[in-house]
């Protein structure tokens, strides 16, 4: 049998006897090519076809091939074909016969030669030379790049492959997989075994071994890293780097990434380089149409703009891809960016531009694909049609929805390049900031506030609400204050109807209201235009989150789900949804979502999505829904990462991480969620007082109540300065109270509790005040304890926190059979009471809605209110038969057959509100 590679197949010897040539990576490759070895010692024929794109060292696998036979006593040679030589007739035959004579095996005489014979008559009699010398000693045959082979060649190749079957020939050839396997054209597949070996790049770890065969001791991770990018894995590309490291005494450590990164892109281009400097003259302009286009036509209309005059169409791309210049199929492109660049280098910029140009007329005339054309628009110089920009955002809006965002971006910055003006320009402008948001928000941002800060009276109110809209929604509400109220100023001086744009300026003002540097303008009170959807969601959070009228808060809110499309502005109702989870609509307010969801997504606007999805996570919670609470928080992470958002905007996702995690009894991931590290400036805004009522929650949980007395009086601080004071937003006065109680600060536990029942008995939701009730049962003692925490079952009994009405009942018959007073109950006592009656207590009133799952109830509502179940699916992004099977389960779990008979056990909707609006 034939030997195993020594040092286990690390280390292979040249047809020389220079010093071994290392091949990393290659294991597999030469254990191949042993076991084909072997198979050829014993008699056994066969083809071997090893393809790898240029300088990923198939010649070197080749070399050893032959090394490796030689070693082994039997006659091997390698022959290399060249493009200079494709026209020399038996090229390669010759280099063989010449190979073999010099190491004693002459396979052909010279009178052969010399004989003046025709192709067909000197190819049998080659074979049979061969076949005679074969016949002696079993013959390795190894021809590299053999793409290049002449045509006579080629032919005795496939002659000599048709024989193996008789004479022990082992035949391997390599070349690049351009052309479907171009080197398979030199000798088709015969009645013998045809293996093909694929030679891919080095990975990270190829280029390690090779660097480190190279130099002793340890290797940069960070520039091992860096050469895999900038050789592209190429061994003959990272070899000639490391070549010039060692003659300038450099050491591959990462302070030398730069040069490693210069180094290897002179390297590449010298290759590039030598390799167009072989193109005949219709080759290259092939190439350079190629190049210009991307991609963006096929084969047979390129060749209408580079016109062959000496070599047909189809003989200069094979040209191309033997050279693996360019890649095959329909439409060839370069292989890469660089081949692109050099090629179009001898180009002056105006040849270029006329080129581009005349590909998009030709692209535009023929028809082709709207994302190929949006693909040629990019090289080429401005067109100045209509249909220009309206392709290019139409193409952009695809890859925007595919989560393709770099590529839309980069099509929306060439619409920009058109001459586009007015309204049209701010649309794009738009665009572009909401496919930027999550790679640069801050220059997603800029570009809204160029909208707000430089839109003349030709450009439309509606244009400035959304990018108003979406600059506040990414969380730098001080950028978006000043940015609408010049906006706002500049409208109003006009005579234009700017409410809604007010409206969304009183946003920013309120959440920035304690920012060091006070607004210079104060905005219209919402509940002023509140007649307009925009002010009225707007005016409905402003009044839930002051606790004020509840019924004038919903019909507001309402009145908000009024507005429909991708087009209308998200904020407000989202805020409209807010208003309605605290006024305990959550269902509404979920549905609401849920269409603000399926908008925000059918446009791309992803920090609204977001938004949209965190609040709907807050109103899944509020009813006891973890799981589907825990996949919305994930969802909003997916559409939006942290990294993107304003930092007033983190401590949001922080704190409702840690809020579930809480509500799962899971303290110590509860913990671990508000350890983590915040980023500068994010104490500023209102979700910091989220993050501080979570803290405190966490630190009572810990039996730590100064910590959390701390952490809650920065909370109500935090939202009083806003004017926030609705406990149905944070109950931080109840929080406080239990803290002050823990402490032995009594009366201040006793005011702050007698406060919470106050404020959300002036709210009016059930789930707030027997929350607030729930909390003052656990400060005060004896029967004022008894009678809150009797109120507060008697309030949640009906409400929609399933949860706090569980814990209230439990409670209320602990303290019923404990005569212990319920104020003087340790926290530990508590606890230990709620779980032993919980398994007697009995169970919540089950309502329809109590039955059914979050998703099952959001079908149900929309169905009840007339929905089709086309127009649900839209709403949920689901599939239409997904909506059929849910109202099955759905009719199942309630005992009915129809929309009629669900519409019916269902809570009524309020007259006020059309949900099928």
């Amino acid at each position: 049998m034939f030997l195993p590679v020594r040092g286990g197949g690390a280390v292979v010897t040249e047809l020389s006897d220079t010093a071994p040539e290392f091949l990393a990576e290659r294991e597999g490759q030469i254990h191949r090519l042993d076991r084909q070895l072997s198979e050829l010692q014993l008699g056994q024929s066969s083809l071997v076809t090893v393809l790898g794109e240029p300088g990923t060292g198939r010649s070197a696998l080749l070399r050893a091939a032959v090394a490796r036979a030689r070693e082994a006593g039997l006659p091997a040679v390698l022959a290399r074909c060249s493009p200079a030589e494709t026209d020399l007739r038996f090229g390669v035959v010759s280099q063989i016969t010449a190979g073999l004579a010099g190491a004693g095996y002459p396979a052909v005489s010279r009178r052969l030669w010399a004989e003046d014979q025709t192709t067909a008559t000197l190819i049998p009699a080659l074979c049979g030379a061969f076949a005679a010398l074969a016949r002696k000693h079993p013959l390795l045959i190894a021809l590299d790049d053999a793409q290049w082979a002449d045509e006579e060649s080629k032919a005795w190749l496939a002659a000599m492959a048709q024989r193996l079957r008789y004479v022990p020939i082992l035949l391997v050839q390599a070349g690049t997989p351009a052309e479907g396997g171009a080197a398979g054209s030199a000798t088709e597949p015969g009645p013998v075994p045809h293996s093909v070996i694929q030679v891919p790049p080095l990975s990270e770890r190829g280029v390690r071994q090779v660097i480190a065969s190279r130099y002793a001791g340890p290797v940069d991770g960070a520039f091992v890293t860096a050469a895999t990018e900038a050789t592209a894995g190429s061994p003959a590309v990272l070899l000639a780097v490391l070549d010039h490291f060692a003659l300038a005494s450099l050491s591959p450590v990462a302070r030398h990434v730069q040069v490693l990164l210069e180094r290897a892109a002179e390297v590449s281009g010298d290759r590039v380089a030598g390799s167009l400097s072989r193109l005949p003259a219709d080759a290259l302009a092939l190439l350079r149409v190629i190049a210009v286009c991307e991609g963006g036509l096929g084969f047979d209309l390129l060749t209408s703009l580079a016109e062959p005059r000496t070599m047909s169409p189809e003989q200069a791309l094979s040209f191309l891809l033997r050279l693996g210049l360019v890649t095959g199929g329909e439409h060839p492109r370069p292989v890469s960016p660089l081949i692109a660049d050099l090629a179009l280098a001898g180009m002056d910029a105006g040849e270029r531009q006329a080129l581009a140009t005349r590909s998009v007329e030709l692209g535009y005339r023929a028809v082709i694909a709207e994302d190929l054309l949006a693909r040629l628009l990019l090289n080429a110089p401005p067109v100045g049609a209509g249909w220009v920009t309206n392709l290019l955002r139409r193409v952009a809006r695809r890859y925007r929805l595919d989560d393709d965002h770099e590529s839309a971006a980069v099509l929306l910055g060439r619409a920009l390049r058109e001459p586009v003006e007015g309204e049209q320009r701010q649309r794009l402008l738009i665009e572009l900031a909401m496919t930027e948001v999550g790679r640069s928000p801050a220059t997603s941002d800029r570009r809204l506030q160029q909208v707000l800060l430089n839109s003349g009276p030709e450009v439309p109110v509606s244009v400035l609400l959304q990018a108003a809209d979406l600059l506040n929604s990414r969380g730098d509400a001080s950028a978006a204050y000043r940015a609408v109220a010049t906006a706002y100023a500049r409208q109003e001086a006009g005579g234009a109807d700017a409410g809604s744009l007010a409206a969304i300026g009183w946003l920013a003002e309120n959440e920035c209201a304690t920012d060091p540097v006070l607004p210079v303008r104060s905005f219209p009170d919402p509940l002023d235009r509140s007649g307009d959807p925009v002010p009225a969601g707007v005016a409905a959070w402003m009044l839930a989150a002051r606790g004020r009228h509840m019924s004038r808060a919903r019909e507001l809110a309402r009145a908000a789900f009024r507005l429909k499309g991708e087009d209308q502005p998200f904020g407000p109702r989202i805020h409209a949804a807010k208003a309605l989870c605290l006024a305990d609509e959550v269902a509404e307010a979920v549905i609401g979502l849920d269409e603000v969801l399926a908008d925000a997504r059918r446009c791309g606007a992803r920090a609204p999505a977001a938004l949209a999805l965190i609040q709907r996570s807050r109103c899944e919670m509020r009813r006891g829904n973890l799981g589907q609470a825990w996949s919305d928080l994930a969802a909003a992470r997916a559409e939006l990462p942290l990294t993107s958002w304003h930092p007033r905007v983190v401590p949001y996702f922080v704190s409702m991480e840690a809020r579930l995690h809480l509500a799962g009894q899971s303290v110590e991931e509860a913990k671990q969620a508000l350890a983590q590290e915040l980023p500068a400036g994010a104490d500023q805004g209102a979700a910091w007082a989220m993050l501080l009522y979570a803290r405190a929650s966490v630190h009572m949980e810990l039996a730590d109540p100064e910590a959390a007395l701390r952490d809650i009086n920065e909370c109500g601080r935090v939202l009083l300065s806003r004017g926030w004071t609705n406990p149905a937003v944070l109950s931080w006065r109840s929080v406080a109270a239990a803290a002050h109680s823990a402490c032995g600060n009594g009366e201040a536990a006793r005011r702050l509790a007698v406060e919470a029942v106050e404020r959300a008995r002036e709210w009016g939701a059930p789930s707030a005040l027997g929350l607030a009730h729930l909390c003052a049962s656990r400060v005060l003692s004896g029967a004022e304890a008894m009678s809150e925490l009797e109120h507060a079952v008697r309030v949640l009994r009906d409400s929609v926190s399933r949860g706090s009405y569980a814990r209230a009942l439990s409670l209320l018959e602990a303290a019923r059979k404990i005569p212990t007073p319920l104020g003087g109950l340790t926290m530990a006592s508590r606890d230990r009471a709620e779980t032993a009656v919980a398994e007697r207590s009995p169970t919540p009133k089950q309502t329809p809605q109590h039955l059914l799952t979050a998703q099952e109830e959001r079908v149900a509502v929309l169905a009840a209110t007339g929905r089709s179940n086309a127009n649900i699916a839209s709403i949920l992004s689901v599939s239409v038969r997904t909506v059929e099977l849910r109202l099955t389960g759905i009719y199942r779990k309630l005992a009915i057959t129809s929309r009629n008979e669900l519409a019916s056990r269902l809570a009524p909707i309020p007259a006020t509100r059309n949900v099928g609006d």
